[in-house]
C-alpha cells in the first residue's frame, strides 16, 4: 500500500447498502488508488462499499472495495481498499496533491 500517510484520521462515512444505515470509520491512510481505513463495524474482503469524506472539499460515494481485513488488539476492524472509480480517483489526486 502507498505510505501517504495523512495529517489526522479522516472522518468518513461508510455505506454498505442503500437499505442500510451509513456506518463511519477514519481513514488513515490515503492515495488516489487507495486507503485505509479503521472502524468498529465489520465488512469481509471483497465487499464494495462507498465512502463520504472531506479533503479539500466533499467527497461523496467514492467507490471502493475491501482487499483486506485485520482486527487490532482495541476491537477495531482496519481495512484496505482500492478505489474502483477511475474519474473519482483523478479528483481525488488533485485534492491530496492539493494537501501537500
Amino acid at each position: 500500500m502507498n505510505q501517504n500517510k495523512v495529517g489526522t484520521f479522516i472522518p468518513v462515512i461508510i455505506k454498505t447498502s442503500l437499505d442500510l444505515p451509513p456506518l463511519w470509520g477514519r481513514l488513515s491512510r490515503l492515495s488516489p488508488l487507495e486507503a485505509e481505513l479503521a472502524s468498529q463495524f465489520e465488512l469481509q474482503a471483497g465487499r464494495v462499499v462507498t465512502l463520504s469524506f472531506e479533503l479539500r472539499g466533499a467527497f461523496d460515494d467514492i467507490r471502493a472495495r475491501i482487499t483486506a481485513v485485520s482486527k487490532d488488539g482495541d476491537g477495531y476492524f482496519n481495512y484496505s481498499l482500492v478505489f474502483l472509480d477511475h474519474s473519482q480517483t483523478a479528483v481525488l489526486a488533485e485534492a491530496i496533491t492539493a494537501q501537500s
